[in-house]
């Protein structure tokens, strides 16, 4: 990639990982779904006015806002209101990389690499480490969330790829995706707000919302999902996922180093150990299949 559109990836994955802070920071006023219809609502208007009408059939919209709204979103929410430190999540979130490998190999026919399997591994040791260390912490559950909610991104993920191998020319316009999956989200997050959290949690940032929490609303519409995923997908469409997706690394390191200056979160002996080698497996799942390619 040229350098331009290296130090944009660079920038998405540092934008990506400040966000955990905002998520945390956000969490204190508004509850979990209300929390996400917001950004989700905020981030589709009023980009849909701009982009014109849908490119992607309503049926394909719901079932990705579904998945990444609810599914991977509300469900983070969740874990980080049980006590997930955020960002210790913003790393257990990144084994959405082997979930999408695993679900392109069952839906989509892919081959998986023995690189791949070899990082899988990796990072499953890590993540145990991390895991007893959490069920010591009486927030094993909370890391259960996190792996679920890594599931079902890769679920959206996957229901990306399939919207694009079936549009004209094999491509979406990302704006246009982002918008209009963004507003296919929130009538659902409306209603299981309505249905599960107080009366007024969707009405809490106009209630109660400071300048700061509108602020962290705005990191999460506009800064994460409009720039992040705007452009992260404008970069796909440019560049081979080999290319892109290393720079994904990246959003771990700038989560935990930023939730840590912000809360002064720290990590556990245990989770120490853990972290690193969930990288390492991520970085071998990622990169070794383009080592392995340039000593073909």
């Amino acid at each position: 990639m040229p350098l331009r559109d290296n130090l944009l990836a660079l920038a998405i994955a540092t934008v990506w990982g400040l966000t955990f802070v905002s998520i945390k920071a956000a969490l204190v006023s508004v509850p979990p779904f209300a929390l996400a219809a917001w950004r989700f609502g905020m981030a589709a208007l009023p980009l849909v006015f701009f982009v014109g009408r849908s490119e992607v059939a309503w049926r394909w919209l719901v079932l990705y806002a579904l998945f990444i709204a609810v599914g991977q979103f509300a469900v983070m929410f969740i874990a980080m209101n049980l006590g997930m430190p955020a960002g210790l999540m913003s790393l257990v979130i990144q084994t959405q990389v082997f979930f999408t490998i695993g679900l392109a190999v069952a839906l989509f026919g892919e081959s998986v690499g023995r690189t791949q399997i070899i990082g899988a591994l990796i990072a499953s040791v890590g993540l145990v480490v991390i895991g007893i260390s959490k069920l010591q912490g009486g927030v094993g559950g909370a890391f259960l969330l996190v792996l679920l909610a890594a599931f079902f991104w890769a679920a959206g993920n996957t229901v990306a790829k399939h919207v694009a191998r079936i549009a004209p020319g094999g491509r979406v316009h990302p704006m246009n995706f982002i918008a209009w999956s963004s507003l296919a989200a929130v009538p659902a997050l409306i209603v299981i707000s309505l249905v599960l959290e107080p009366r007024d949690a969707l009405l809490s940032p106009l209630r109660a919302g400071s300048a700061a929490l509108w602020g962290h609303l705005a990191v999460l519409a506009y800064a994460a999902q409009v720039f992040g995923y705007g452009l992260w997908s404008y970069l796909l469409t440019r560049h081979p996922a080999s290319a892109v997706s290393p720079f994904a690394l990246w959003v771990p390191v700038a989560g935990m180093t930023a939730t840590a200056i912000a809360f002064d979160e720290r990590l556990t002996a245990a989770q120490w150990i853990g972290a690193p080698i969930v990288l390492v497996g991520l970085a071998v799942a990622v990169l070794g299949p383009r080592w392995v390619a340039s000593k073909a």
